[in-house]
């Protein structure tokens, strides 16, 4: 029998999912001692799942099953209910990727091949973790301890997700519904119009930068890479190269406006368990940058309201401004 060590709880007044993943509260804090992620610590890890380069030498990149996921890899049974208290098991992989055997190094030091580097893995790993046939994959890198980084040692996550929760599902039934009425993609309508208004546009060659419009904090942006396809893990080479010139500048230009803030990165893509040529028709995979700039209170809490203290209008030129005087 499986064991299930984590568990989707369903709030009965909202109908939100809470995942309870005990295990993650044992994970190392930023003032643990040693660093499982640096070289010669590589026993400390699960085995590894892709090693960049692959020839055995000195590694640039690697990958491994999280210690301390927030999904389980197994389970029996479906939804279970005892009353008001619905629940059922939280499956599905849970995986690190380590962006740099330098301890201190971040990914906005990076050089446009260093940034490839990691994308190409993150997306080689979205490919494996995709035959699976989760309902979905999501990528994301965590910056700071208010972001939720537990090891400063930079690293990105992906969690294969073998239940899609209501969070995705209605982004993507919004995007599905936009292209059913108006035969195009709402990302791309978004970004023709972000670019008709001009005035929350950060950068624009190859890949489209912009604070969004109904920004939830200071300094929100997103990148919107041209390849036309739906999920990471179908981008094309051209379409990561063009992210990987434009992010780490951009992270040195909200290092500059923000002070260095904490700040959460997250890959947003289609469902994985259809073909990307279904998800590509209405659908773009993209990345979103929210910085932690401002704290949850009260109203938050009460109505779901998220208050941000300015506008994308007045925040996209001071960044635009960072982003091209970082990129030299």
């Amino acid at each position: 029998m499986n064991i299930v060590i984590t568990e989707t709880r369903v709030d009965a007044e909202t109908g939100e999912w809470r995942l309870s993943a005990p295990r993650r509260a044992d994970r190392p804090g930023p003032a643990s001692p040693g660093c499982p992620f640096c070289p010669g610590h590589e026993s400390e890890t699960p085995p590894e799942r892709l090693r960049v380069p692959a020839d055995g030498g000195p590694w640039r990149v690697r990958a491994f099953a999280n210690k301390y996921p927030i999904v389980s890899p197994g389970g029996e049974g479906g939804v279970t209910a005892t009353g008001l208290f619905p629940q059922f098991p939280a499956t599905g992989e849970h995986e690190v990727l380590v962006e740099s055997p330098a301890h201190d190094w971040d990914l906005r030091q990076a050089s446009s091949a260093q940034a490839l580097d990691i994308l190409t893995a993150l997306r080689s790993r979205c490919q494996a973790l995709g035959a699976r046939r989760p309902a979905a994959v999501v990528v994301f890198r965590n910056y700071g301890v208010a972001a939720g980084a537990s090891l400063r040692h930079p690293h990105s996550q992906l969690v294969a997700l073998d239940q899609a929760p209501p969070g995705l599902v209605a982004r993507w039934r919004l995007a599905r519904g936009h292209y059913t009425d108006a035969g195009r993609r709402l990302i791309d309508d978004l970004a023709e119009a972000e670019r008709a208004a001009g005035e929350r546009v950060v950068f624009d060659s190859g890949v489209l930068v912009y604070q969004p419009y109904a920004a939830s904090v200071p300094q929100q942006t997103v990148l919107v890479p041209s390849d036309g396809r739906g999920t990471l893990a179908s981008a094309t080479d051209e379409g990561l190269a063009s992210v990987a010139r434009a992010l780490p500048p951009l992270l040195r230009g909200l290092a500059d406006v923000l002070d260095d803030p904490a700040y959460n990165l997250v890959v947003h893509a289609g469902p994985a368990d259809v073909e990307d040529r279904e998800v590509a028709r209405w659908w773009q995979w993209h990345v979103e940058i929210q910085p932690r700039t401002t704290t949850f209170a009260g109203l938050e809490l009460a109505t779901g309201l998220l208050v941000n203290p300015s506008r994308p209008e007045e925040t996209a030129p001071a960044l635009a401004k960072a982003m091209s005087a970082a990129a030299g």
